[in-house]
């Protein structure tokens, strides 16, 4: 090898870069590393400016010096410089290369300055890698190891793990000019199943040598994993349903379906994953199970709920009469209701919208809760259904009355009356009385003055106590009983007489009394007249005496003011009795009512006597005319003394109503109607007398 010592020269050129020059030269072309395939030709250029004749151009090969400016060593026969020289070029060509012409190439004119530049001599891989590992099928949870295994070619391939797209992290390993490459995973599952490993070799040098690669697909066995797309089926009853379950394993799983805790309808059709039922029934409605399994554990399992929606139906077991206890505390009917949704049960008496809870519970058991009653059992999208039951309640009597205390007025007819409710039906009402001093008498339908009417009511009978013209003597409680089996009953009922009838006796009394005084006055009148005519025949006088005024009506109450002087008729004094003013009876005359009639053996000549200025009768009258008006008034005839004047006796009075005090307001307007009457006969005695 001949090497030379080329002074050099640093300087810099306008872009600021500092260029390295042997005695001027400078690099116009730097050698640049490249790779030539196998048995072609590779060039590697370089070129100076301002190279001088005395400058020489060197390139060095791997092992030794190649050339000194344009020539050759004669031992590199596939070498030689190309390029026009007079122009600084010096580019290196090789021919036919071969492995060993593969290195670094060095190309100066100072070697303290050199430029260097790599040939890559490439062959290709003959053979794409290998895997070795994986070729049976695994099963989810084994461990898998695979390796790649690259032989062959220039330079040595670099391996690369790839699952699908993406690479794996992995070590390589090289013996004998053989590169590997291992793929380790720990444990398999199910989404490596169909997994794509591919392990690549590259050289490096795509354009030159392809890059080369083997695949291997995994195949993991893995159990069945069961997806139920609807957990829940809601279906009427008679129409169709299907239950379905998705099944993902490998291998391929067989799938069974099942009923919890029952058997599988019988009317069914199962395509693998599929169960349908054409029709399905309440009974149908239940848990289902479809089970799969391809041998590997566990077995893949998944369920489905069936809801079949019926309307309500109500337990054909509850009875249609229920039997209570009259009086029983808290007894309850239950009424049980089946349906899909769960119905709402409650309770009504028939024919009404009241309604109970369920069960149905009575506080206490009267015989007014006897009835029917229905159970409603109601469900959204369904119409409600009625089960009619009838409460049938048994045991001793209950005695209704329509009140405690009875009142009727004297004289009247008094109307006590009893409902008697029971089961069975008393066979007999018996009634009582007990007076005030606590004696009891048993009441027949045969005694005088009353009477016993029995007649049916619903779910009863009534018995009414008819009393006729009742009286104080009268008064008490009087007692309605009733038995049967279970027991007896009593009822009390208490009976008031008000209007003691001493009221209208009083008046009648007072008319009587009023009656007889006034008639008496009419009587003195008479009386003082006659002698007067007697005593003026004895004188024979012509003319008639002096009037003489008439003596007043005897005043036999006291006058309280309501009624006036001239009006023929007092008022009657009043006193309280039982809390009300009532008229105090006027004390009787000597005479009794049947001797108010008298008779005269004659009548005197008229006197002289002044009228009232406005009687009782003109009051009366609507337009207020003179009595003395109505077509004057008739001369007196001188009777002798065989005739006299009668004056008949007043009409008996009527027959004392006790109690009836519509009858009493009637009395009383005849007493005055009677004393006005008596008033205006005195006041025509009068006149006659005055005339």
């Amino acid at each position: 090898m001949i090497r030379t010592s080329i002074p050099l020269n640093v300087r810099s050129d306008p872009c600021g870069t500092r260029s390295i020059t042997s005695s001027g030269a400078s690099y116009r072309v730097r050698p640049e590393s490249t790779a030539v395939l196998h048995g072609q030709t590779a060039v590697l250029r370089c070129a100076f400016d301002q190279i001088s004749n005395k400058e020489a151009v060197v390139w060095e090969g791997p092992l030794a010096t190649l050339s000194y400016g344009s020539n050759v060593l004669h031992v590199y026969d596939r070498h030689r410089i190309v390029g026009d020289t007079a122009r600084g070029e010096y580019n290196l060509e090789i021919r036919e290369t071969k492995m060993e012409d593969g290195g670094k190439y060095k190309c100066y004119t100072d070697p303290m300055a050199a430029a260097d530049a790599t040939l890559t001599v490439v062959v290709p891989m003959p053979n794409p890698p290998s895997i070795s590992g994986g070729e049976l099928t695994l099963t989810a949870g084994d461990q898998l190891s695979l390796t790649c295994r690259a032989s062959g070619g220039h330079p040595a391939a670099r391996l690369t793990w790839l699952n699908g797209t993406d690479p794996f992290q992995s070590s390589g390993v090289s013996s004998d000019g053989d590169k590997t490459l291992e793929l380790f995973l720990p444990r398999l599952t199910k989404w490596d199943n169909g997994a794509n490993f591919t392990c690549l070799a590259d050289q490096g040098f795509p354009h030159l040598a392809r890059t080369k690669a083997s695949s291997r697909i995994l195949r993991v066995k893995y159990p069945p994993v069961v997806q139920v797309p609807s957990p829940s089926v809601h279906v009427r009853e008679g129409e169709p349903a299907s239950l379905s379950c998705m099944v993902d394993s490998n291998p391929k799983a067989d799938v069974t379906w099942r009923k919890v805790g029952e058997a599988l309808p019988s009317l069914k059709i199962i395509r693998d994953h599929l169960l349908q039922l054409p029709k399905v029934s309440r009974t149908d409605g239940g848990l289902y199970q479809c089970e799969a399994n391809n041998g590997v554990p566990p077995v893949g399992l998944g369920s489905v709920t069936l809801q079949v929606y019926y309307p309500p139906v109500i337990e054909a077991t509850m009875e249609d009469k229920v039997t209570m206890l009259y009086d029983q505390d808290d007894p309850s009917v239950q009424c049980l209701a089946a349906g899909n949704p769960k119905p709402h049960v409650r309770w009504r008496r028939k024919d009404t919208s009241l309604y109970w809870g369920n069960p149905l519970r009575f506080h206490r058991v009267r015989y007014d809760v006897q009835g029917t009653y229905q159970c409603v059992a109601a469900s959204d999208g369904f119409r409600e259904v009625t089960k009619d039951v009838f409460i049938d309640v048994v045991g001793k009597p209950s005695i209704q009355s329509d009140a405690s205390a009875v009142s009727a007025a004297e004289g009247s007819t008094a109307r006590l009356r009893c409902e008697i409710l029971g089961d069975p039906l008393p066979g007999r009402v018996s009634w009582s009385w007990r007076n005030k001093r606590g004696g009891e008498t048993v009441l027949m339908a045969t005694d005088v003055g009353l009477s016993i009417i029995e007649k049916p009511v619903d779910d009863g009978t009534s018995s009414t106590l008819l009393l006729k013209d009742v009286g104080i003597a009268q008064e008490g409680t009087y007692v309605c009983q009733a038995s049967n089996m279970f027991g007896e009953a009593r009822r009390e009922i208490r009976l008031e007489v008000t209007g003691s009838g001493r009221p209208e006796v009083a008046l009648s009394v007072s008319a009587v009394a009023a009656v007889l005084l006034l008639l008496a006055a009419i009587c003195g009148c008479w009386a003082v007249r006659t002698r007067r005519s007697r005593r003026d025949k004895r004188k024979e006088t012509p003319t008639l005496s002096s009037a003489r005024s008439m003596p007043p009506v005897p005043k036999s109450v006291k006058r309280l003011g309501h009624g006036t002087n001239d009006s023929g008729v007092e008022d009657l004094e009043l006193q309280e009795l039982d809390g009300t003013l009532k008229p105090r009876p006027p004390p009787r005359g000597d005479k009794q009512w049947a001797s108010v009639g008298l008779s005269y053996t004659g009548l005197a000549h008229a006197h002289a006597t002044t009228l009232p200025p406005y009687t009782t009768v003109e009051r009366h009258r609507p337009d207020g005319e003179d009595i003395r008006s109505r077509g004057g008034i008739p001369e007196e005839s001188v009777l002798t003394s065989d005739e006299y004047i009668s004056v008949e006796a007043p009409p008996p009075p009527p027959k004392i109503q006790r109690g009836r005090w519509k009858r009493a307001t009637s009395g009383g307007a005849s007493v005055r109607s009677s004393l006005h009457e008596a008033e205006n006969a005195l006041n025509e005695i009068q006149q006659a007398d005055s005339i």
